[in-house]
């Protein structure tokens, strides 16, 4: 009796381990309108749109968004969202891309042209808050150079660029350095402190992601004493940096 008992228990312990083997290690390779996918399916025909998603951990898959549902047939091939790895994750990077989209997509006209700010214009009139809840305005910068720096949280290239970005507010200490986006200030305050980010950081602006259109972040606009924009760009490369400090450099010496 005491062979079988300690034997039922061994049986017990290996379907646990079992069990716990396959749930949550089943890293897909597509996600598909809220459906994982080890191989690529057969897909109604609709325009898809495409994103490469990553984890935390660098795990990578597909995403793609159709406007039409998937046939039931294609569903029950889904991985059990259960048995995914990092599954939230995932679908939370849809969920920013979408709502991204949304931001910036905002002003496209049918003809694809969309505002954002240009040299030669008066910077428009906004009102902002800062992670501190401070309201910031034209009039919180009026007879100040200010630079404003656009991005978000999946950029890649902008998240590589505060530390260098942080610099400049050494370098030019009357000049009014702020970033901007949507992400709420707990997201933004972990992000920035992650990477030296030391710019005020203007949340939940969503207006101003409208800007990018159909260009990509990050986007940076140089603004003049005057308030006359001086310099924008977007993306960012070593280049269009240096420009960018030359263009703050002849501003705030006026």
């Amino acid at each position: 009796m005491k062979t079988f008992i300690t034997a039922l228990f061994a049986i017990v312990a290996i379907a646990g381990q079992a069990q716990e083997a396959r749930i949550d290690t089943i890293v897909p390779k597509f996600l598909i309108n809220g459906y994982f996918f080890r191989e690529m399916p057969k897909l109604p025909d609709a325009m898809p749109s495409v994103t490469r998603l990553r984890d935390n951990e660098g795990n990578s898959l597909v995403a793609i968004g159709l406007d039409v549902d998937l046939p039931k047939s294609v569903v029950r091939k889904a991985i059990p969202r259960e048995q995914v790895h990092n599954a939230d994750q995932f679908q939370n990077g849809v969920n920013m891309m979408r709502t991204m989209q949304e931001l910036t997509q905002a002003n496209v006209k049918a003809d694809g042209t969309f505002y954002s700010p240009k040299a030669g214009e008066h910077f428009p009139q906004f009102s902002e808050k800062d992670m501190d809840g401070r309201t910031w305005t034209n009039d919180s910068v009026r007879g100040r150079v200010m630079v404003l720096n656009l991005w978000y949280s999946g950029c890649g290239p902008c998240r590589a660029e505060m530390p260098e970005l942080s610099t400049w507010k050494e370098k030019f200490p009357n000049v009014m350095f702020f970033s901007a986006t949507y992400h709420d200030a707990e997201i933004v305050k972990r992000i920035t402190d992650k990477h030296h980010f030391t710019w005020t950081h203007l949340v939940e602006a969503k207006d101003m992601m409208s800007w990018i259109g159909t260009e990509g972040f990050p986007f940076t606009v140089v603004v003049d004493k005057q308030g006359i924009v001086r310099h924008a760009v977007h993306g960012t490369s070593e280049d269009k940096r240096a420009e960018l400090l030359a263009k703050i450099k002849e501003a705030d010496a006026e």
